[in-house]
């Protein structure tokens, strides 16, 4: 008996780890396994101050998670033709709409990094009618958000984005979206909220 409660007591030193979203049903891992979770640890507490919730919940369990993770923001940021701002717009847009805060805020943090203002981002409800966005990053937003409902896309949506966007450029946009919504579909079920990073970056800058 005395070694049951010996194994035990260190689970009620400390509440359950706790999101916006409710108790988080994987407790953080601190300390991984993985050599490689462990440079990630490092590499995310330089850039962010903090290792982000998704690497400590998901990835510590699942390495391969991650470098798949690594492969795919990689391949986002370097081998697409499409601008920075329309990637980041398109994906906050289709964050916001899932409600996947941890994604709205990772996302936001990138932006103050990369010394981009991101005060327009609360335009994103009324994009049409705010003067904060072009008529090229409208119809990219339009496209974003008419997926949330459906992902069949009227031919009124492509036109718009044909007026913008060459048929790579469209193409990369439909699969910055995807990934993007398989980005929400991991954090929210797993109940990942907000890491507050956006407004870390902008103390240290």
């Amino acid at each position: 008996m005395s070694q049951a409660t010996t194994h035990s007591a260190p689970h009620t030193l400390s509440a359950p780890a706790a999101s916006e979203h409710g108790v988080l049903p994987l407790e953080p891992i601190e300390e991984p396994k993985s050599w490689f979770i462990r440079l990630l640890y490092r590499v995310t507490r330089k850039r962010y101050g903090k290792t982000p919730t998704a690497f400590r919940v998901m990835y510590a369990r699942a390495p391969f998670i991650g470098f798949f993770t690594l492969v795919l923001v990689t391949l986002v940021e370097k081998a697409t033709k499409l601008p920075s701002t329309i990637i980041a717009l398109a994906q906050i847009t289709v964050a916001n709409q899932k409600g996947c805060t941890f994604c709205i805020d990772l996302g936001l943090a990138e932006l103050v990094r990369n010394g981009i203002g991101t005060e327009r981002f609360g335009d994103l409800d009324e994009y049409e009618t705010s003067d904060a966005f072009t008529e090229r990053e409208k119809a990219a937003i339009a496209y974003a958000t008419h997926i949330e409902g459906t992902l069949h896309v009227p031919d009124a949506i492509f036109d718009r984005l044909r007026d913008h966007f060459s048929e790579r450029e469209i193409t990369e946009l439909v699969w910055v979206c995807a990934i993007e919504r398989y980005f929400n579909s991991m954090a929210i079920p797993l109940r990942i909220g907000s890491d507050h990073l956006q407004a870390a970056m902008r103390a240290r800058s």
